[in-house]
């Protein structure tokens, strides 16, 4: 793909934002890490309360959709929107707008960068001539 003045940005765009979810892939996965050892491993045989087990399994469709957008932006991204704001939503308080801000800031860049190529490929398919 021949690179111009106008997706060199988008380029630059798509690497930061892919940088800033392996970030928050590392960052959540650090807690996911403590959660299982704490909830699961540890208790062993105990079994953690529902809420719990809803919880972790929300905090494990973050980790797969931040990895998901990583190379489908689309899924990945929508994946994260929907994950980050049902788990973040009870768990983080007042605090709730920054931190779903922060988690949701690298896949609406990535899906800034879905929406740009998917028009650059439909105006090419506009200009070109009919046989």
């Amino acid at each position: 793909m021949k690179t111009n003045s106008k997706t060199k940005p988008v380029m630059v765009i798509r690497w930061l934002a892919r940088v800033l979810a392996v970030c928050l892939l590392v960052f959540f996965g650090a807690f996911f890490v403590e959660h299982v050892l704490e909830w699961f491993i540890r208790p062993f045989p105990q079994h953690p309360p529902l809420r719990v087990c809803v919880g972790m399994a929300l905090h494990f469709l973050l980790l797969v959709g931040l990895l998901i957008a990583l190379r489908w932006e689309l899924a990945g991204s929508l994946m994260v929107i929907v994950t980050a704001f049902a788990f973040l939503h009870d768990k983080t308080g007042s605090g709730f707008p920054l931190i779903f801000g922060l988690t949701a800031l690298p896949v609406l860049l990535l899906l800034f960068c879905w929406w740009h190529d998917r028009k650059r490929r439909g105006d090419a398919v506009r200009r070109e001539p009919c046989p």
